[in-house]
């Protein structure tokens, strides 16, 4: 055993100093190599062999030699085929045994470029590069970014709102990109809106911009009009499947009262300044003529809205210095949609003042001057909520004429004098001009509260969401669409509904929540139950406080109760319905809408099964 230790030491120590021996002459050749050698080749920290591909257009390329450098010689030597020795640096590590070669500009696309040492002296202390020395790499091919288009608003109002159109690309690039638009569509550039540009440059490194649609007020009844933006040209940049932009341009021009010109608003459309003398100056109609007490001012709702007057105060010029008003408006003075209010200076109004409703003020003299005035009404805030001012609104017209002044046409027109609009009167307080009524008034009443559209039997699948809450069901999409053609709100407020089943139980299908109020000209739709969704035109909506209306399609009655139980409305398939089949998986409406008997829907309207908030053809009340 011990021989056999002594044995395999003795083998144990001469393998150590055999290897000693080798590296000592290793070490004593490399001290005494004068050839310099590329140790390592690397871009952008990538270690690479003598060629590449795919390299950016921006590499950093670096060498590795086994020896320090003389800088210059290496400098002279060195070539990078298409640049010149100023397209570039060099940068030098490691006692300068390292270099890196950073381009100053961007190399081109998917182009091939050999970086080559002649043999030659580098070493700082005479080492020698022996071989050619060459490197060869090919850049990546260009992979043009995608432009993509959105929108921040699909829908704006033409009461000057604007949408952010914005362009985007799908990744930062080394080129600038262009892209030109297209634009169409039903509305017209410059004349309904204005586009902040229409060709977007996206500078190198950008990658998004923005374009301003700004919409234009005007006066016209055109119904919403449409933009569309495409993509004509890009320049750079690719779109890799076609995009259209749609932007609906929202009309708020309304004519509630079809008279062919948007409404208006709350407006003054007639003013007395200046009675005329004797009997032919007793505008008010109580036998005497007056000064004051026949002066007038003749108001008209042109809008779709009831507006409440109660605790506003009307001024003359000087009394609004001392905020005395010439008249305080009472309580409850509501002038409806379309309506008609004169307000007389004092006296004891007769006679016909068409639709009007007919006040007095309540100092008994408005003190409006023939001269120069401004007819101002401040609001129960202080605020000011109309005026007329003779310098402004009557510029150019004489306001002690006998007679009173006058829109001509009414409602939309310029004042004029009343004999330039009817030669035959000098003033008409409640009517048009020609003598004629308008339109609205508390003297046209419609037909009342109505049912105009019920539907029994919603059609199966999706067709059948009349709610819109993604659901098709049998009891939540039914509806009762109610409308108040008339020139009064109705206030339905604790109001029970019943089918015919729950009548005989007196277990209503729903209760009409308090301050259910419906305007004049309203619309309310009651669905069975569900989450109504969507658009349902200006319709006031609701479900059922029971979930469930459970209208019967072969034979029901609809009633509702007042708070007193007694009989509201009803609505007997028997009878308003006679003769319909309910179960035709669509609603039943009235044709033509408000005035007609009850149809199909679809004999209406072929494209619609229902058509819950808006009239049979889809418009809005």
């Amino acid at each position: 055993m011990k021989y056999f230790n002594k044995i395999h030491t003795t083998i144990y120590l001469s393998l150590i100093l055999l290897l000693i021996a080798i590296s000592c002459g290793d070490r004593e050749e490399l001290l005494t190599d004068n050839t310099l050698k590329i140790l390592a080749i690397s871009i952008d920290g990538e270690d690479v062999s003598n060629s590449a591909e795919d390299i950016s257009k921006n590499p950093q390329i670096t060498i590795v030699f086994s020896h320090t450098l003389n800088t210059t010689a290496l400098e002279s030597g060195l070539s990078f085929s298409g640049l010149s020795s100023n397209a570039y640096d060099i940068e030098y590590a490691n006692t300068n045994s390292t270099i890196t070669i950073q381009p100053n500009d961007p190399l081109d696309f998917e182009t091939n470029y050999t970086i080559s040492l002649a043999p030659g002296i580098y070493g700082q202390d005479g080492t020698e590069l022996e071989e050619n020395f060459e490197f060869s790499f090919t850049t990546a091919p260009f992979i043009p970014p995608n432009v993509t288009l959105e929108v921040d608003n699909a829908s704006v109002s033409e009461n000057q709102e604007s949408a952010v159109i914005i362009v985007s690309l799908s990744q930062a690039v080394e080129e600038q990109v262009t892209v030109d638009l297209e634009i169409s569509g039903e509305a017209t550039q410059n004349i309904d809106y204005t586009l902040s540009k229409t060709e977007v440059i996206l500078p190198i490194g950008m990658t998004t911009d923005t374009i301003i649609l700004s919409t234009i007020q005007d006066g016209e009844i055109e119904g919403s009009e449409s933009v569309e933006i495409a993509i004509a040209n890009i320049t750079n940049a690719v779109e890799l499947e076609p995009q259209v932009l749609s932007i609906v341009i929202l009309d708020d021009d309304v004519d509630t009262n079809m008279d062919g010109f948007p409404d208006r608003g709350f407006i003054i459309n007639e003013v007395l300044f200046d009675p005329p003398g004797g009997d032919a100056g007793d505008a008010n109609g109580d036998g005497t003529r007056s000064p004051s007490e026949d002066e007038f001012i003749e108001f008209v709702n042109d809008s779709d809205r009831e507006v409440d007057l109660s605790g506003f105060t009307l001024y003359d010029a000087n009394n609004l210095e001392t905020l005395e008003p010439r008249h305080t408006f009472p309580d409850g003075t509501v002038i409806p949609s379309g309506g008609i209010y004169v307000l007389f200076g004092g006296g004891n109004p007769s006679g016909d003042f068409g639709t009007a409703e007919v006040a007095v003020s309540t100092t008994g003299n408005m003190n409006l001057s023939n001269a120069d005035d401004v007819i101002t009404i401040l609001d129960n805030q202080g605020n000011v909520f109309l005026s007329f001012d003779t310098q402004i609104e009557g510029a150019g017209i004489s306001f002690g004429e006998d007679q009173s002044i006058t829109r001509s046409p009414d409602i939309n027109g310029a004042y004029t004098l009343h004999t330039n609009a009817n030669a035959e009167s000098f003033f008409s307080p409640g009517k048009k001009a020609d003598g004629t009524n308008f339109a609205g008034g508390s003297v046209n009443n419609g037909v009342g509260f109505i049912i105009n559209e019920v539907l029994f039997d919603p059609p199966g699948g999706d067709a059948g969401d009349a709610n819109g809450d993604g659901t098709r069901s049998a009891s939540e999409d039914e509806f009762i669409e109610f409308v108040n053609d008339s020139d009064e709100s109705v206030d339905l407020s604790g109001y029970t509904l019943f089918d015919a089943n729950n009548l005989e139980t007196m277990e209503p299908r729903h209760i009409f929540a308090e301050g259910t109020v419906i305007p004049p000209g309203g619309v309310y739709v009651l669905f069975g139950g569900g989450t109504p969704t969507g658009s349902f035109g200006e319709a006031q909506v609701a479900v059922s406080t029971t979930g469930n209306m459970n209208l019967s399609n072969s034979d029901d009655v609809i009633t509702i109760l007042d708070t007193d139980n007694n009989v509201f409305m009803t609505f007997d398939t028997q009878d308003e319905g006679a003769g319909i089949d309910f179960g035709s998986d669509q609603s039943v409406t009235r044709s033509p809408d408000l005035e007609g008997s009850f149809t199909l829907h679809t004999t209406v309207n072929p494209a619609l099964l229902y058509s819950p908030g808006t009239k049979a053809d889809g418009t809005s009340f």
